[in-house]
């Protein structure tokens, strides 16, 4: 009997409610996360405090968490009037389990349509830039530089905290192993949430020598910038047959049901 499985690539953490949810469809999971997150140790001089700004926007659920760990650690509350902006609904839903915020002050794209990207979240601020004197951009070492960009070109002071270290997880040949039976067994898809763990699990394939399975894989991408970059490693590879990808939204039902889809299409 061939088995469908699923290579799950979120950060630790992350994956867990995943691959619940697909086992309860019958789909076996692997949690092999291709970045590896840590907490950056910022003296008092490189910390921001959230009352120095209007709005606090955050990039991830993973920012969230190093920035309120961090807030507390520092024996302080999230402070009133001091709005906060999520580029996604995880992240929003992230925020709001925060102690001492308000769910009516958490911005973010509420279309169900949305990419929930940079964009999306722009149009939910534009209208109200006049709000904003500062902002403050929590994310990890790394990232896009557009919203932040747009803010300053409308006169905006933005400040961007670093508030964690992203690095590519190092799989090892038993992780290699588990992968190749599982392809072996039945049919495997890899979910793929950033670029950048995109060009993670891409180093891990060459070094474990599974370009072959690479090729036979299915994806599921959470944006076009992850597909678009996912194809232009797939020819890196000199895969010129692409496999199936398919893109869906970070909502985690969604992603459940990209990822049973392709691994239920015959």
């Amino acid at each position: 009997m061939n088995l469908p499985c699923v290579l799950l690539t979120r950060p630790a953490g992350r994956n867990e409610t995943l691959s619940a949810a697909l086992a309860a469809q019958g789909f076996s999971s692997l949690l092999m996360p291709a970045l590896s997150l840590e907490a950056q140790n910022l003296s008092e001089e490189q910390w921001q405090d959230p009352k120095d700004f209007d709005l606090v926007l955050f990039v991830s659920s993973s920012a969230v968490n190093f920035y309120f760990a961090a807030l507390q650690a520092r024996g302080q509350r999230w402070p009133d009037k001091v709005l906060l902006a999520a580029v996604g609904f995880a992240t929003a839903a992230c925020l709001r389990a925060q102690p001492g915020v308000s769910p009516d002050a958490v911005l973010h794209p509420e279309n169900t349509d949305s990419l929930q990207d940079s964009e999306a979240l722009w149009a939910v601020l534009e209208p109200r830039l006049a709000q904003f004197e500062r902002v403050l951009i929590v994310r990890g070492h790394s990232g896009r530089e557009w919203l932040g960009q747009q803010l300053e070109n409308h006169g905006i002071q933005v400040q961007r905290l670093a508030i964690y270290q992203r690095s590519p997880a190092q799989w090892s040949t038993e992780q290699g192993r588990q992968i190749r039976d599982s392809l072996q067994a039945g049919r495997l898809a890899v979910l793929l949430s950033s670029s950048q763990s995109a060009d993670a699990v891409f180093a891990n394939v060459q070094s474990l020598g599974l370009l072959d399975v690479w090729a036979q894989c299915a994806y599921v991408v959470i944006h076009p910038r992850i597909e678009e970059h996912l194809q232009s490693l797939l020819l890196q590879a000199g895969i010129a047959a692409p496999p199936m990808v398919k893109r869906c939204t970070p909502d985690d039902d969604d992603i459940v049901a990209a990822l049973m889809a392709v691994l239920s299409r015959d």
